[in-house]
């Protein structure tokens, strides 16, 4: 399978399957160029941060805490809509980007970082294209 056609097959993937354990299985299973598995399991980190719900803040966007580092507020939508386990690789790591324009407001969207559009609440579809 060529490169093009792992990254199509994932992006695939991760739009139909937006459970965390099934996209890290799925991640275990890819290899880089030189056939070594692309995601190392002795280089994991955990990153945990503090979202705190604020109306003020636009949709879709998270103002980080000047005094608190690891704090952040977001609209309460933001929120909701965000997934909330993300993974994150290096620099030889595929590129999960996985855009998609919501039918609805029309706004492009990455949607490994989104259960549901945050700026109009709307669905996305759920298709194998």
């Amino acid at each position: 399978m060529s490169k093009q056609q792992e990254l199509e097959e994932m992006r695939k993937f991760l739009r139909n399957k937006q459970d965390p354990h099934s996209q890290f299985q799925k991640l275990k299973s890819y290899n880089n160029a030189a056939n070594t598995q692309l995601f190392d399991m002795d280089l994991q980190e955990t990153h945990q941060v503090q979202i705190i719900p604020d109306t003020s803040v636009a949709p879709a966007k998270f103002i980080p805490d000047l005094l608190i580092p690891k704090k952040f507020r977001a609209h309460p939508v933001t929120i909701r809509a965000m997934r909330k386990e993300l993974f994150m690789g290096g620099e030889d790591f595929i590129d999960l980007e996985c855009l998609l324009t919501c039918a609805s407001c029309k706004t492009e969207l990455d949607v490994q970082f989104w259960h549901f559009c945050p700026y109009c609440e709307a669905s996305f579809p759920k298709n194998d294209k």
